[in-house]
């Protein structure tokens, strides 16, 4: 490589913390938690080359600076940076004012009371942007950059120079010459660095990356060259999951010849991010990440590591969290990661399986009464505590023999404490909405669409000419249904009682002139008459899901049980468990 001019002496100092010079101490990117992440970086009197790595809350230059343009303390007299597509060159100059603002390529801020300030078309710092800042007086100050993670992006222009800067570990810096050890286009090529008041050739086998410093690095051909690690995301430069991705794969590849280590890290520790368990037959599919974890990477090597949320950890609020990539060769990446946990006021369709019946026989019809655990009060209003245990009555029918014994639920209470099994586990499908803290059961329901384009779920039938369908059936759009045919109600709806974290109940009364009675049919000589009026009382008690990324937010399960009275002269008991998952978000039914 051949420079075609030779470096110019300096008109302008530039001097810089660099991390081969003795008593230096490296900054780094903090991130607090969050995606709220400080930059600092340690300016010295005279010109400063500093690369950002972070994307700043309030981007606007004046803004950025604003503790250096505000006349007290360490000031700065303007802020360059360069834009390699508005003009090609392939020497080196060394900064001058007069020079830049002359030359094509170069954007210059200066403050609002500069004379200059009218020649201002630096509007907004970025992320992964070389600057040149010129800090006036004879002290070193200190610039803090506050805002989102930003990934390592370069566009490398081909047979040229390119100021550019380094993600790289502050605590295991690389030197050049073994970052640049994968890449054909930077190999061998020259390197310049600010010291001593003007531009200077690097050792590369000697001289450590600066992780706040900016450096003109020549690049023979084009590349996407990041490091000896390169990370590769399924949205560039973040990892979102929205409000219904569960999971996302990432892919760590090794861009050097010899094997390293990426350690992966949740800045914080925050509960809710998993990593898919490499044992395949662990019963335990996903594993938290935690404090971290080491992943081997081969030799020009890759792996690829699916990464999941689960919403139940942090609903419902929203996820924003920092992870920290890490390896063995000293490349670092903070990559930003988002994901939504809106309250699933919505369609709800699961499946009911009944593995236990009642023997009628066997119930209770002579209640007792039983001592409560003794309770800790003040009964008189003396200031001490008095114990005092109140009797609790067993059962809602106490000595009659008559009539069952039920419990608080009106559920008959059996002599033994377990049903017994049935011949064969049968299941039916369930169908809720939940919009805010009221759940209904549906028999069916219809998805459609409105000419504005949103969903709507329809279970008034009378609607459907006033929305389209959604699915192409036969040539024509019509709706997407879903039905039940386990249950029968009056009316479109019925409201149940309870949370869908809780218990939640539902009371069923089918009249005995019900379509659907099942006394109502001629083929049978008792049937088909006056009937019988059937009630169903159903229970769904919600249990904490162990496993899966979906547990206990989008998917949810727990026991069933139902007693069913008409049918026989005495009450039937039902139990199981039943499953329920989410289907649609739409708050609001038939609108």
């Amino acid at each position: 490589m051949i420079i075609k001019k030779f470096i110019q002496p300096l008109a302008l100092t530039l001097t810089l913390a660099l991390s081969s010079l003795p008593g230096v101490t490296l900054a780094e990117v903090v991130c607090s938690g969050g995606l709220n992440c400080t930059q600092t970086i340690r300016l010295t009197p005279g010109w400063n080359a500093i690369h950002v790595k972070v994307s700043p809350t309030d981007d606007a230059t004046g803004q950025v600076f604003a503790d250096f343009v505000d006349g007290s303390g360490a000031q700065i007299s303007s802020v360059w940076t360069w834009l390699a597509q508005r003009a090609k060159v392939d020497f080196i100059q060394d900064p001058d004012a007069e020079n830049m603002l002359s030359a094509p390529g170069w954007l210059r801020y200066f403050p609002a009371a500069a004379p200059q300030a009218f020649m201002s078309n630096l509007y907004a710092i970025q992320a992964n942007r070389a600057y040149l800042v010129k800090l006036e007086g004879g002290s070193e100050a200190t610039l803090s950059i506050t805002g989102r993670p930003a990934v390592p992006r370069i566009s490398w222009q081909p047979g040229e120079f390119n100021l550019t800067g380094f993600h790289v570990d502050p605590n295991n810096s690389p030197v050049f010459s073994d970052f640049f050890a994968g890449s054909a286009a930077h190999a061998g090529q020259a390197i310049y660095r600010l010291v001593g008041d003007q531009w200077q050739q690097v050792t590369p086998s000697s001289t450590a990356i600066d992780p706040d410093a900016a450096y003109w690095v020549f690049s023979e051909s084009g590349s996407d060259y990041l490091g000896p690690m390169d990370v590769d995301l399924p949205q560039i430069d973040r990892l979102e999951y929205g409000t219904v991705l569960q999971e996302l794969t990432l892919k760590l590849q090794n861009r050097l010849d010899v094997a390293h280590t990426t350690t992966l890290q949740l800045v914080g520790g925050s509960p809710g991010m998993f990593y898919a368990n490499p044992d395949p037959v662990s019963e335990q599919s996903w594993l938290p990440l935690g404090n971290g974890l080491a992943i081997p990477v081969s030799a020009a090597g890759e792996s690829r590591l699916p990464l999941g949320i689960r919403r139940a950890d942090f609903e419902p609020d929203n996820f924003g969290q920092t992870l920290e990539i890490k390896s063995t060769s000293g490349a670092r990446w903070l990559v930003p990661v988002t994901a939504s946990a809106p309250q699933l006021n919505s369609l709800w369709v699961g499946t009911v399986t009944i593995n236990q019946v009642s023997q009628v026989h066997n119930y209770l019809r002579t209640c007792t009464t039983e001592p409560a655990l003794p309770v800790e009060i003040d009964a008189d209003g003396d200031g001490t505590v008095d114990v005092e245990a109140e009797a609790v009555t067993i059962g809602s029918n106490p000595g009659s023999g008559s009539d069952l014994c039920t419990d608080a639920q009106g559920f008959p209470i059996s002599q033994s404490s377990d049903l017994g099994a049935v011949a064969a586990d049968f299941s039916f499908r369930v169908i809720m909405h939940r919009e805010g803290g009221q759940v209904r059961l549906l028999k069916d329901v219809i998805q459609m669409q409105a000419d504005d384009g949103r969903y709507v779920l329809l279970t008034d039938d009378s609607l459907i000419p006033t929305f389209r369908g959604m699915v192409l059936r036969d040539g024509e759009l019509v709706g997407r249904r879903m039905s039940t045919m386990a249950y029968d109600f009056s009316g479109d709806t019925l409201a149940m009682a309870g949370g869908l974290d809780g218990v939640l109940t539902a009371d069923i009364v089918l009249g005995a002139d019900a379509p659907t009675n099942p006394f109502r049919h001629f083929y049978h000589a008792d049937h088909g008459g006056d009937g019988y009026e059937v009630t169903r009382r159903m229970e769904f008690s919600f249990a904490p899901v162990g496993a899966g990324l979906g547990a206990n937010y989008d998917l949810k399960q727990g026991s069933y049980r139902e007693v069913i009275s008409g049918l026989h002269k005495e009450q039937i008991v039902a139990a199981g468990s039943f499953t329920l998952r989410h289907a649609a978000q739409i708050d609001t039914l038939n609108q």
